[in-house]
């Protein structure tokens, strides 16, 4: 999943809209995944577009275009823009680590974005911005591959051991898959984890299967976590029985006997979901080459469709 990147600029004029279409294309090109907001008009518009898209990226960019002229006491000042300076206070307020922020020569400074440093020389004329920002993202070192939301790390089988809950015991391998909370400002309270669905790698066709509950938090009797701060923890994604290697199992809350949810060697896709308070849900498809043998390799991530990478909560 390549870091996504909010572009908060004006696109009042065609000057302003072709700064915006450059900002999003370079930022493609470099292998992030921008974000550009257009203004609207409702409450429910912004609460569907606009915050939601805040809450969910990792960088935040704004270009503050200066707009009319207006009389603040004695003195004649020129404006911001007022829909930037809403999303860069929204923004603010999420808590962004890396923001860069952008000013037209001439501006006033008022609002959150007086209170916040810039570094970045401000710009005359738009056609200054895409080299100003490419500038900025360098020095600032900004990554394609950073999140500040929980990811995805590392997958690995670990060593039999001997399973027990309400169903009876097992040997098994599981295997843990770690979930990073990249926030250095936030506990990721309440952290679970699902297999949402399980699907035939060939065809995409779904493979049945009656455990959508929740995992077991590795190394806890428990089946969630309260992970801080740049941590990271692990669950029980999937379980392979050491007598019969071609059954895969889960570790979760289901409250009945036991039953394997794969049968047959075969390769499959993995649809899982990871969710905590006031995080974006993450969703992650691993691919699995299940051969029957008592060693299996661990599974790949699948690249998703943006639209399909995560949720608002």
């Amino acid at each position: 999943m390549a870091a996504r990147v909010f572009i908060s600029c004006g696109q009042a004029t065609q000057c302003e809209r072709r700064v915006a279409e450059q900002l999003r294309t370079w930022f493609e090109g470099q292998g992030f995944e921008p974000y550009l907001a257009v203004y609207v008009q409702t409450i429910a518009d912004l609460n569907a577009g606009i915050v939601a898209a805040l809450k969910s990226c990792d960088y935040y960019l704004f270009v503050n275009f200066k707009r009319e002229k207006v009389l603040r006491g004695c003195e004649s000042i020129y404006r911001g823009s007022l829909y930037s300076h809403q999303e860069l206070a929204i923004a603010y307020s999420l808590g962004y680590d890396h923001m860069l922020v952008l000013n037209q020569q001439g501006v006033h400074d008022e609002g959150v974005q007086k209170f916040i440093v810039s570094n970045t020389p401000r710009f005359t004329a738009g056609d200054e911005v895409l080299h100003r920002v490419q500038e900025a993202v360098a020095a600032a070192r900004w990554s394609p591959q950073y999140s500040r939301q929980l990811a995805l790390g590392t997958l690995r089988w670990a060593d039999p051991v001997l399973f027990g809950d309400h169903s009876g015991s097992r040997l098994v391998r599981v295997l843990h898959g770690n979930i990073h909370n990249n926030r250095n400002d936030r506990a990721a309270y309440g952290l679970i984890a699902r297999l949402a669905a399980i699907r035939d790698a060939e065809t995409d066709a779904p493979v049945e299967h009656s455990d959508r509950t929740v995992l077991k938090a590795t190394g806890f009797q428990g089946f969630q976590h309260t992970t801080w701060p740049n941590t990271h923890c692990a669950f029980d994604l999937l379980a392979q029985s050491v007598e019969n290697p071609d059954e895969l199992y889960l570790n979760s809350s289901l409250d009945v006997p036991r039953e394997p949810v794969i049968f047959n060697p075969g390769t499959y896709l993995l649809d899982y979901e990871f969710v905590a308070q006031d995080f974006p849900v993450l969703r992650r498809t691993l691919r699995l080459q299940h051969t029957g043998a008592p060693e299996l390799d661990a599974p790949s991530v699948v690249e998703r469709s943006p639209e399909n990478e995560s949720s608002p909560e």
